[in-house]
């Protein structure tokens, strides 16, 4: 059966949208974020939160996330990073076109003119999820300019005869096409080990905006992983991965994964490990595949001994 959501529920979820504008806004403000536009093209918003450091970090975001998301381990990071948080293109702030091709090549060209831009020259690089995929495929190509690799329960690697969501996909089944409230609530299950509590109308909210979202995001998610091609034969799971990229990774990696991650196991960091000499893995127990949301200040404080520590000094 088809949901349709009433006028009531629309209504609700427009105070779940104010709700959630609003809580960015203030948290935004007590971090010091600084926003700004780079013109691109494409246009791209990023915040900058400013430290005493000359040490700089750039986080990537995720798949249908936002710069915002990052504001959780921000508080933590901030105390010994500048952070540089951009919205990519296609999501957040940043807006939709179309008519733009969101495959991962233009992505790595859209980012190189934002950092060289943005006047960014040695920096560290953190992605999570997708966001980790772009961030590996930057670092590979752009060696010289990344000091150090975070990597939070990264797309982008395949493990052979492993289950992933690349697989599920393919079968015809993608866990971000939200049709109704009930897909929401699988979604939610399937990022954290925990759900967390979140407010009537919030739900609401990101309820109708993963409906409206979902042809959008299946453009982008076809686009980004080459699924025309994987579907027609052409290439394999793993030809399209970033496994062949792991030898151009030379600085120090720090592979990030949740236990319970249900999207892109677990399994994947030992794997990717071995394709990575520099690389060293830490699993999170208790979280699923966002540990930048189930456990900000612990992921932080990680991510900073590894960045600031001896990762720092290779």
């Amino acid at each position: 059966m088809t949901f349709k959501p009433s006028l009531t529920f629309r209504a609700k979820a427009k105070a779940g949208e104010a709700m959630v504008e609003a809580f960015y806004k203030k948290t935004g403000k007590r971090l010091g974020v600084n926003l700004h536009s780079h013109q691109g093209p494409p246009r791209m918003r990023w915040a900058k939160i400013e430290s005493d450091t000359k040490e700089t970090l750039v986080l990537i975001h995720g798949f249908g996330d936002r710069k915002e998301s990052f504001y959780f381990i921000s508080e933590v990071l901030k105390e010994k990073l500048n952070l540089v948080i951009p919205d990519l293109p296609g999501f957040g702030d940043s807006g939709m076109d179309p008519d733009l091709v969101y495959s991962l090549d233009n992505y790595i060209d859209w980012l190189d003119r934002f950092i060289e831009q943005t006047g960014l020259d040695n920096f560290h690089l953190a992605g999570c999820s997708m966001g980790g995929a772009i961030a590996a495929k930057l670092a590979a190509q752009f060696p010289s300019r990344v000091k150090t690799l975070s990597l939070v329960g990264s797309a982008g690697f395949y493990l052979p005869g492993k289950h992933s969501i690349y697989d599920e996909v393919l079968a015809g089944s993608n866990i971000f096409h939200i049709h109704s409230p009930g897909d929401f609530e699988t979604l939610q299950s399937r990022l954290f080990k925990k759900s967390p509590p979140l407010p009537a109308c919030v739900k609401e909210y990101m309820i109708l905006k993963g409906m409206g979202d979902r042809k959008w995001l299946a453009k982008i998610f076809d686009e980004l992983v080459d699924m025309d091609s994987i579907k027609s034969g052409k290439i394999s799971l793993e030809q399209a991965s970033l496994n062949h990229l792991c030898k151009d990774i030379t600085m120090p990696v720090m592979l990030f994964w949740g236990r319970h991650d249900s999207l892109l196991p677990c399994e994947t960091a030992p794997f990717v490990k071995e394709l990575l000499p520099s690389a060293r893995v830490h699993i999170y127990e208790e979280y699923g595949h966002v540990p930048h949301l189930e456990g900000p200040r612990k992921l932080a404080g990680h991510m900073l001994d590894f960045i600031c520590g001896d990762g720092s000094r290779s």
